[in-house]
């Protein structure tokens, strides 16, 4: 269009289309900084579009180029810094058709012409307003879904507990640091004792029960920056960083006594919630898969030693 321009004699014209494209080539070679890019963009097209209203452009029809400036500001700006500066654009608008009469830059012929564009303008800015208003709406759904499916991906439904999913990541830091830094963790393995023989006698919903009762417990009685999750079934993981074998002893030791000390309501006196428990340091030489399984083997020893113990 700058060139049309250039071979129909309208020069300054010409100069306006050329500097607005190096200022757009501009804009997009320095896309790093999408939000200075994208407002150069903006203001640049502000800039065009008000001096194609007060010159007239090509024999009158510059004021037609406005209607792109409605979707354009709203898809950069967002609703409501763009209803913010269509309002501003519109009052420059106006200004600019006063001003090309006033001052006899450019007759608009018939008069109503300027009138209808002004009302044209504003119906098409106030319809990508709403398009805009739905569409962020519509986003905010999308990204509230996803939060949600983020926290059930990740959060075991029954306990609130984080789910092996979950723990596998942190027990990956932990190696990490343990690697990086020499910081040492341990892992507990938990089971609970006979837990079959509740379901079966007292019901499932007992069951899950005192699978809540349990996961109470073990946040109650870790150390702040430790982590317990639901590792699967009846069996919880514990991961204490920072930490040595003995430590976890500790910790699990006051396991066994808070559950000793508050027992269930729905269970009778007779019937204690007992676990067992493989604690381990984990080896920055063995992977997360053989120290976990190393924490299974002593889970079971404990088991086979007569259960409602630990094993290290």
């Amino acid at each position: 269009m700058s060139c049309i321009a250039f071979t129909n004699g309208e020069h300054l014209l010409f100069m306006m289309l050329l500097c607005s494209s190096f200022i757009y080539m501009w804009a997009f070679i320095s896309y790093i900084n999408v939000e200075k890019s994208a407002n150069t963009i903006l203001y640049n097209l502000y800039v065009l579009m008000i001096y194609l209203v007060l010159t007239g452009g090509v024999e009158g029809t510059g004021p037609i180029w406005i209607f792109i400036v409605s979707p354009v500001t709203f898809s950069i700006r967002g609703l409501k810094r763009g209803t913010f500066d269509i309002v501003l654009f519109l009052i420059a608008v106006i200004l600019a058709f006063y001003f090309a009469d006033a001052l006899d830059i450019y007759n608009y012929e018939p008069n109503q012409y300027t009138y209808r564009v002004l009302f044209s303008f504003i119906i098409v800015a106030m319809l990508s307003a709403f398009y805009e208003y739905t569409r962020e709406k519509y986003n905010d759904k999308i990204i509230a879904l996803s939060q949600k499916n983020e926290v059930l991906a990740t959060i075991d439904p029954l306990t609130n507990l984080p789910n092996r999913r979950y723990t596998m990541k942190k027990l990956e830091e932990f190696k990490l640091a343990l690697s990086r830094d020499q910081t040492p963790f341990v892992i507990m393995l938990c089971d609970v004792d006979n837990f079959k023989k509740i379901n079966d006698v007292y019901g499932h919903d007992i069951g899950d029960e005192a699978l809540t009762h349990l996961a109470n417990t073990l946040k109650q009685n870790i150390p702040d920056k430790a982590l317990v999750s639901r590792w699967g079934g009846e069996e919880f993981l514990i991961a204490i960083p920072n930490a040595v074998k003995e430590k976890g002893v500790e910790v699990a030791n006051k396991i066994h006594a808070s559950l000793k000390n508050n027992s269930i309501c729905e269970l009778p006196e007779s019937v204690n919630l007992t676990i067992s428990i493989g604690v381990i340091q984990c080896l920055e030489a063995r992977s997360i898969d053989l120290d976990i399984k190393h924490a299974d083997e002593l889970l079971y020893t404990a088991k086979e030693q007569g259960k409602n113990r630990t094993c290290s």
